[in-house]
């Protein structure tokens, strides 16, 4: 029997390359001398909506054992394709759509999107630290310590939403400032499944 998790990361690489297909029909067309036409939307929407389906897919997959038994690296490899999906959706809908503010709003929503992630990084990262105290019934102990974790968290991620916005303003282009963060997600995830799945923990127990 195919796993729930199969048949989602298969459809997590079909949405990419669909997604990765209407940015390519577009600019195919626009060399062809027709701009206006609204076949790459078409395919960007066919994308979206097996992100969709992905989505509710892992959810229940993540969250429920309604389909059996998931190994946690099984979940966190279809987890990261979504997220992968996820940003190349918001991302390439910018490339479709050439309104300056409007792609600006997508350019954050997707850094907003990778930020998010580094947060969860460095808070698995320091988990062990923050927790220990949490476990012997000190709260006010593991808080002390979750702020020194916080002002480092958001730190950092000021740091990465300034460098963003720097290379937004230096490519004086969506595409490649897109394409730049597109990139930087893609690293971010394969960093944090690698670092993850380095780790052991039992697997299976209630």
């Amino acid at each position: 029997m195919v796993r729930i998790t199969t048949i989602s990361n298969i459809m997590s690489g079909i949405g990419i390359a669909i997604l990765a297909f209407s940015a390519i029909l577009k600019y195919l067309l626009e060399g062809l001398g027709q701009t206006g036409t609204a076949y790459p939307f078409y395919a960007w929407i066919v994308g979206a909506v097996l992100l969709g389906i992905v989505i509710l897919a892992s959810a229940v997959n993540t969250f429920t054992e309604r389909t059996g038994f998931v190994h946690p690296e099984d979940k966190l490899v279809s987890n990261m394709f979504v997220f992968l999906m996820a940003i190349a959706t918001i991302l390439i809908l910018g490339i479709l759509d050439e309104g300056l503010l409007y792609q600006r709003n997508l350019f954050d929503m997707g850094a907003m999107i990778v930020i998010a992630y580094i947060f969860l990084f460095i808070f698995v990262f320091f988990s062990g630290q923050i927790t220990e105290a949490g476990e012997m019934g000190q709260v006010k102990e593991m808080t002390a310590r979750f702020m020194l974790v916080s002002l480092l968290l958001g730190a950092i991620m000021a740091g990465v939403k300034v460098g963003l916005d720097i290379i937004w303003d230096a490519t004086g282009s969506y595409t490649w400032a897109a394409g730049s963060l597109g990139l930087f997600a893609l690293v971010l995830v394969v960093i944090i499944v690698a670092f993850l799945g380095r780790r052991y923990e039992p697997v299976g127990a209630q």
